[in-house]
């Protein structure tokens, strides 16, 4: 691949070291995790100058990819803005972005939804750090299922919360494969600007698909004609080698084909990292191997089904030990990709499931990019990240706002849920 068709390739995640630049707009990450959010920002023209999370893996991960930039474990509850500004050198007002995804799985409709989850008040904490810094602008990442939390009580907090702070607040539903992330995974962005800079905005239009932002939601059938043009599942990890599980693989298949593939392995070294598929049990195994591409628990003999499956409903369950397809896009990366019973996370044609080097390039990380700790932290920050070109996305179109190139965006994106200038909230 020629240098200059490299620098085209929209694909492209360089290490955020030889991005910095001192005239870049500034940027601080907290609930940084794993860094998706850092590098996404990096590539997008940010100098990301400081990270948080409490996490001892994501601090291990963040050392080993981001050196250069400031990060301390801690709970964002000891966070303090003053101490920011002494790191960075920067005054109060002077920071250009503060952007952070509080820990969702409070707020998750996979998970139990309980309002009273005090991982559903971090929020404020974020805020409260906002209120210290004053940025110019405001990112909140979360998941879709935030929206209707409590009725909306939690939306409606987090609206109040900004609006106390001396910001405007807008909210869009993403979806990472209209951005160039294989994988069919939404994200709700809430974006406020500090009432001085009389902006708005923020949410870029869709580079991949046919469609716009809103047009394709959660928990609704995609059909085809809809999805062309998404990143497929052989176009993001068909070069990786073949593994049985339990196996550390350390080989790529073949050279790479297509801008993703050679996109993901610039800049990495000969050897694969992190290609560890889990190990799993003789049934699995034998579940597995009954299945075709596209193929769930339903197609399975009942003889193989687990006790508990054999009483389940057709209807339900439906993309647990489903195998993928590899002209399909994947589905949302979870933290329980390890487990064929959590959902579409068994390999096309290999009889296990994804590894966790699959799972990061689905979720856009580079092969350079390598993840530290334990096998069950790896699963965790891979899960748990926000995909780098989601984050690029966001970050190049917020850069142009604050450089003066791109005046207040025309109107409302397309969302399911607004919140209008009388700041009550409503379904759209």
């Amino acid at each position: 691949m020629t240098a200059a068709r490299l620098a085209r390739n929209p694909y492209r995640l360089r290490r955020a070291e030889l991005l910095r630049r001192s005239s870049l707009p500034n940027a601080v990450d907290l609930f940084s995790g794993a860094g998706g959010i850092t590098l996404g920002l990096a590539n997008a023209g940010f100098n990301v100058v400081y990270c948080a999370d409490l996490d001892a893996g994501c601090e291990a991960t963040h050392k080993r990819n981001f050196p250069s930039i400031p990060f301390q474990r801690m709970a964002v509850q000891d966070v303090r803005g003053a101490d920011i500004l002494k790191m960075t050198g920067l005054r109060r007002g002077e920071l250009d972005l503060l952007i952070g995804g509080p820990p969702c799985q409070g707020f998750s409709i996979l998970g139990q939804r309980e309002i009273w989850d005090p991982r559903n008040s971090l929020f404020r904490e974020f805020i409260r750090v906002a209120n210290e810094l004053k940025p110019k602008c405001v990112v909140i990442e979360n998941v879709t299922g935030l929206a209707t939390l409590g009725a909306g009580r939690v939306l409606a907090d987090i609206r109040d919360a900004f609006r106390g702070a001396g910001y405007n607040i807008e909210c869009a539903e993403l979806l990472a494969a209209q951005y160039g992330v294989p994988q069919m995974r939404w994200r709700m962005f809430f974006i406020g600007w500090r009432l001085d800079q009389n902006q708005k905005g923020g949410f870029p239009l869709a580079t991949h698909g046919r469609a716009g932002i809103g047009d394709l939601i959660p928990n609704r059938t995609i059909k085809l004609e809809e999805s062309a043009g998404f990143v497929t599942i052989a176009e993001a990890i068909a070069d990786l080698g073949a593994i049985e599980t339990g196996q550390i693989g350390t080989k790529y298949r073949r050279r790479p084909l297509g801008s993703y593939q050679e996109a993901m392995r610039e800049g990495a070294p000969e050897l694969v990292a992190n290609h560890y598929a889990p190990r799993l049990s003789p049934q699995n195994i034998a579940r597995l191997r009954a299945l075709k591409p596209g193929q769930d628990w339903r197609d399975l003999p009942r003889r193989l089904l687990p006790a508990g499956m054999q009483r389940a409903l057709r209807k339900d369950h439906t993309r647990r030990y489903r195998r993928m397809q590899w002209l399909g896009v994947a589905r949302t990366i979870i933290t329980r990709f390890r487990d064929p019973k959590s959902g579409e996370y068994t390999h096309p044609e290999q009889h296990r499931t994804i590894s966790i080097r699959e799972a990061a390039r689905i979720q856009s990380f580079p092969d350079w990019f390598t993840f530290a700790g334990g096998y069950s932290q790896q699963y965790d920050q891979v899960g748990n990240a926000v995909p780098p070109l989601l984050a690029k996305a966001v970050g190049m179109e917020l850069r142009e706002i604050l450089n003066g190139r791109k005046t207040v965006s025309p109107g409302r994106v397309k969302s399911r849920y607004v919140i209008p200038e009388d700041w009550q909230l409503a379904l759209a």
